[in-house]
Parts: structure tokens; sequence; C-alpha cells
């Protein structure tokens, strides 16, 4: 089945606004990383240039490209987790500017960089991710949608969330954290299994802490998701929050771009999908993922299976992305242009 299996799905658009979702939150958050949180009457609500990167509007940063990078190994891989595929991919961003949208690595968190130098120092591919209690930050949350989305039943989303993981933050609190992030991403909804690791919902906002710290960034996510009723919303109030400003936004924007999707008065609105960097490519590729998921077996493969969740047409366009389509081209020859080079290597 695939897709969200449960629940009447296939839901294209769900899945769509989680990638999207999370490239809206990081794109919206990016002028704000390493600010203090604002005041509801300051709230940032709208794509701004510069921030810490000085980055054009719209732009985001390492949380979208290395999920871009995931989803360009698992399109590979037809499905499949290979540690070797995934840390080339990531290795082409860091080196090459793959998956970026400035073309270059401008901004990388040490726990991936580590693991990324470890794979180019010849280390085992799985033996790559930190562990210890260094390790416990919020960067493998921040780019989870493509495990899910692609993933054919809520067990596998969790295999590959977990597995995906491993290959930088190889911490058990961080493992806890992606498997009840995966399992909610999948259902859409929060789990009783982890009220445990949420906010009361009634937590006061100032309480609510928006650093790097995994569990910090998981419970913000929901906070702004249950104080909130539309993606918007949730999102900006996420980004508010400051400190890690982006990473908030992109871990927000999955779980409200799961729920409220990309159609209707409470999903993402017109001015955060027109006015992302290359959000026609981030849609197509989300379609994609969900196609893959849409499989009758592991062997199998959904390339050829129709949408059929996709009853309203394709959101128009104000923006070109002149170039992309080159610039995703050319990262996906330096990706198979490394595998061949790592499987021809001693």
């Amino acid at each position: 089945m695939g897709i969200f299996e449960n629940d009447g799905g296939p839901h294209y658009g769900q899945g769509a606004g989680m990638l999207l979702g999370l490239a809206v939150g990081d794109a919206l958050g990016a002028y704000l990383e390493f600010e203090d949180s604002r005041e509801p009457e300051n709230y940032l609500r709208d794509y701004q240039a510069g921030g810490p990167h000085n980055l054009p509007a719209g732009c985001w940063t390492d949380d979208t490209s290395m999920a871009l990078a995931m989803a360009d190994s698992l399109l590979m891989q037809r499905g499949k987790l290979d540690p070797k595929n995934m840390l080339a991919c990531w290795r082409d961003w860091f080196r090459n500017g793959a998956y970026s949208s400035t073309d270059t690595c401008f901004d990388i968190g040490m726990t991936c960089q580590q693991a990324i130098q470890r794979f180019e120092a010849g280390v085992d591919p799985e033996e790559c991710g930190t562990t210890g209690k260094w390790a416990s930050g919020n960067g493998a949350l921040m780019r989870m949608a493509p495990a899910v989305i692609s993933a054919y039943r809520v067990e596998e989303a969790v295999e590959l969330a977990i597995g995906q993981t491993k290959l930088t933050h190889n911490n058990p609190e961080v493992l806890m954290y992606s498997e009840a992030f995966a399992k909610e991403l999948w259902h859409g909804k929060p789990l009783p299994e982890y009220d445990h690791l949420r906010l009361p919902k009634d937590t006061p906002r100032q309480n609510v802490m928006s650093g790097g710290y995994v569990k910090e960034s998981y419970q913000c996510a929901w906070w702004c998701v249950q104080n909130t009723d539309s993606f918007e919303e949730a999102v900006v109030t996420a980004v508010n929050r400051g400190h890690d400003a982006d990473t908030s936004g992109a871990i927000t924007g999955q779980l409200a771009g799961r729920i409220y999707g990309i159609h209707g008065e409470k999903a993402i609105p017109d001015w955060m999908y027109e006015g992302l960097y290359a959000h026609e490519h981030l849609y197509d590729l989300a379609c994609r993922l969900c196609d893959l998921s849409i499989r009758d077996s592991r062997d199998g493969w959904g390339a050829d299976v129709p949408r059929i969740g996709l009853q309203d047409p394709v959101r128009p366009s104000s923006q070109q992305e002149n170039g992309w389509s080159e610039t995703i081209d050319k990262n996906h020859s330096q990706s198979e242009t490394s595998i061949k080079k790592l499987e021809s290597s001693p």
C-alpha cells in the first residue's frame, strides 16, 4: 500500500506537505538562526534576505540539503537504505555544494560533519555515527521526511528513520526521538505512547526551548503544532522561538505539513510555497517519494503507479527556477560517480 497505508490513503498532499513543510520552515527560520526569541507582536512573518548566512529570501539551509540528499539516495536505491550511498550523497553536499540552495555547503552541524569525515577516511559507513552524550543534537529529525514518505509501512518508516539517524547520531536518546518522530509523522498525530516525551500543551511559551538539543527540538515542534490551528501559525510560532530557528521550523514544518497538507485553508499558504526556492522541484520530488512507497513488495517498485491521490492540479507557480534541473542532474551524476569510485576502491 504505502503512503500512510491506513486512514484511506494514499495521501499525496500530506506527503508533499511533509517535505515542503520541512523546507518552508527551514527557509523561514534561516533569517532568525542564533537570535533570541521574539514576542508575538514582533514575529517574523515572511521570508527575509540576510541572516547569519546572508541568504536570498526563501533559500534553505543544511536541514533541507541533507533531506534532499537522503531522498536522492532512497530513489537511487529504490527505497532501501544503503549507508555507503547515503553518506556519499551527503558528502557531495558537504564537499561540492550538491543539493544546496546556493551551490555551496555554507552550514553543517558538527556531528554530521564528523560522520562525513570519518566516511571519507575509510571508516565503515555503519560505524561513522558519533556515539555518546555529545551526539544528542537534532540533525536526524530535521531531515526525516524522505524516510517516512518513501516507506511502505510504518515499520519500514521506523527502520529507515533509525538507520539514517545512526549514520550521524548513534546516540540512544536521539534514536528514541527518531522512532517517536517517524511514527507520529506516519500517523499524522501525537501518539499516546509518547505523551511523556512532549511538553504539556499549557506550558508557557517562555518555557519552550529551541536549541540544538534533540529533546528541545521535538518538544518545541509539538508544542507549536498543538497550540496553533494552521500550518502557517505553527511554523511562524516555531521559528520565532529563535536560537536554532531554522531547524525548529524544519521539524515543525514536517509535522504541520503532514497534518494540514498542501490544499485547504489551513494548509501551506501560497506565499510560503511560491516564495520558497525551487518549490516546484521539491513538490515533484515529494511525489516521486510517494510513488516509491507504493509497491507490492521490497523487490517491487512503484515508478509506474499512477498518482491516484492527486485530485487537485499542481499548484500554479509565478516563479521560475532557472537552471535548477541542470543542478539536480549534476547532483545526481556526482552521487553516482562517488558511488562508483567507492565501489572500485580497495
